[in-house]
This record gives structure tokens, sequence and C-alpha cells, in this order.
């Protein structure tokens, strides 16, 4: 048996990998534009991403009216899409937020380090595990059937409610404060007064922050606004969030 030795010599510094992201959502005869419902969704950590990462772009927001006729012309059947300057169709968020991480001058909103990125990713995958476990609770009020049960209009009101009540609450009373144990922890880790990964804000904080603000916007029945009050290591997180000088800016240009 011969054995082939094969060797890669690679001259390429780390940092052009952020500098061809960024050249991706700059470059060519178009603008770059994100395609999405007038609502946060899964949308607003890539609005948010690209602000901070000062990648301007156009923020088209699709009425609701409109979307069963826009609808056929999407790729998969759903929003979000974002066309690249270059014309190139993105289709997934997760994807954009990446991309859009990764663009950022600075080089902190995604680093090119691997091991800093194993922690994004983790903390991603806590923030995707949370959403997961909230599904049921969420889908049983929006399309009960995907769950077994009646449809809306068919299920009884009384019984609809009481079902929706018990799945909701099970969840505020089992669900989430085990995942509030696992951010607390992970900010203690970062030492406790930054952000999930220590000084630097990432698109892992700008993911947890979307997902854990939703439970304070009281927009979901039996979940009430000040249902993260007994965690208050993740309401200060959240508020360094909010308060970090580009993502203040972003706020405060959509307010």
């Amino acid at each position: 048996h011969h054995r082939l030795a094969v060797h890669f010599t690679c001259n390429t510094p780390f940092n052009t990998m952020t500098q061809s992201a960024h050249d991706l959502l700059t470059s060519g005869d178009g603008k770059l534009s994100l395609h999405y419902f007038s609502i946060e969704g899964v949308a607003e950590q890539v609005r948010i991403t690209l602000s901070v990462a000062g990648i301007p772009f156009d923020d088209i927001r699709v009425p609701f009216s409109e979307w069963q006729t826009k609808k056929p012309t999407t790729k998969y059947g759903q929003l979000p899409e974002m066309i690249l300057p270059n014309g190139q169709l993105i289709t997934e968020s997760m994807a954009m937020l990446r991309l859009a991480g990764e663009a950022d001058p600075e080089g902190k909103l995604y680093p090119a380090d691997v091991g800093k990125r194993l922690q994004i990713e983790e903390a991603l995958g806590l923030t995707a595990d949370l959403s997961r476990a909230w599904r049921p609770a969420l889908y049983i009020g929006m399309r009960p059937e995907k769950l077994g049960h009646p449809k809306s209009a068919d299920w009884a009101k009384e019984e609809k409610d009481a079902t929706i009540k018990k799945v909701r609450e099970a969840f505020l009373a089992e669900e989430l404060p085990r995942y509030m144990g696992y951010y607390a922890d992970l900010l203690k880790e970062a030492g406790g007064n930054a952000f999930l990964l220590g000084e630097d804000l990432t698109i892992a904080d700008i993911a947890a922050y979307i997902g854990l603000n939703y439970y304070r916007k009281g927009v979901a029945d039996y979940v009430p606004a000040d249902c993260l009050e007994p965690y208050p290591d993740v309401v200060a997180f959240l508020k360094r969030v909010e308060e970090q000088p580009k993502v203040a800016a972003y706020k405060a240009s959509k307010a």
C-alpha cells in the first residue's frame, strides 16, 4: 500500500473571512434587502445583527394581507428571505444571522476563532432548545390540530381555553425555570456582569435577547409579562443587551 501525503499551505489570514462576508453583504449592483412580516419573529435577530455590524439594508415588511399572493413566489413558501446585493437569495434565518455576524468589521459578533464559535453555537443551541420547548404551548393556541386537538373553529371555546391554560402554565412552572437556570449559569461562568460568553456582544446574545424578551411582551395568553421577574440575572442580562450602544441605536430607530 502506498500512502499519499497531501500538504496544504494556507497564507490567507483569518480576517479575510470576515472581509469576504462583509463584501458579500455590501458589494454588487443592488442593495442588501431582508424580507419579512412587520413583526419581530425570526428576522429581528438578523435586523439587529446587521445594524450592529454596520451593514446597510432595506428592511422590507410584507403585509399579512399580501402573504397568500407572495407565498408561491418564495423558495420554500416561507419568510424571511434575504437578497444579497449580487442578487443571490438566502432563505434560512440562522444562515442570515451567522453571515451578518461574520461580517462584523470588529470580528466580535461571530469571531473567526473556532473555540469562541463553539461557545456561540452552544448558546445558540440553548436558545433553540427553549424555543422548541415552548412550541407546543404556542401551537396549541394557533394550530391545535397539529397537536391532535380539533381545529380552533371546531373546538369548544371553554375546553380550548382550559387546555391552553393548562399547557402554558405547565411550561411556566417546569420548562421556563429550568432554562432560566441554564442562562444564569452561562452568565455566571462568563463573569456575571456582561454577556453570555464574556465582555463582547455576540450573535448568541442577540438571539437569546429576542427569544427571552418574547416572554415579557404579554402577547401569549396565560404568560404574564412579569414571568421573568423571578430571574433577576436574566433580566439584568436583557437590560445590558438593550443598552449596548449599537443595539440601543437600532431600537431607537424603530421606535
